[in-house]
């Protein structure tokens, strides 16, 4: 059986080691400072200050967790027509 394809891309959090800037809100990211980096591609990076990272995270939450409501209840309706 295949591995289960990941709905996430590559993505890392890393300390700078160089100045960055914020690919959402342009905002400087300072050497040494934590940052959300996604790997958009294999030479592709994106960095992203850890305030907009964070709200990344809670609305990929939010929709993940209405993805999984939907399956759920999808699942639920054709295990029931099954029984019938």
């Amino acid at each position: 059986m295949p591995a289960r394809k990941s709905l996430l891309k590559r993505i890392d959090v890393e300390s700078a080691k160089h100045a960055r800037t914020c690919k959402h809100s342009h905002t400087k990211i300072q050497s040494g400072q934590m940052c959300l980096v996604i790997f958009d591609g294999p030479r592709q990076r994106f960095c992203y200050s850890c305030e907009i990272g964070l709200k990344m995270i809670e609305d990929a939450r939010l929709s993940l967790n209405r993805i999984e409501t939907n399956l759920l209840r999808s699942r639920e309706q054709s295990q029931g027509q099954r029984v019938r």
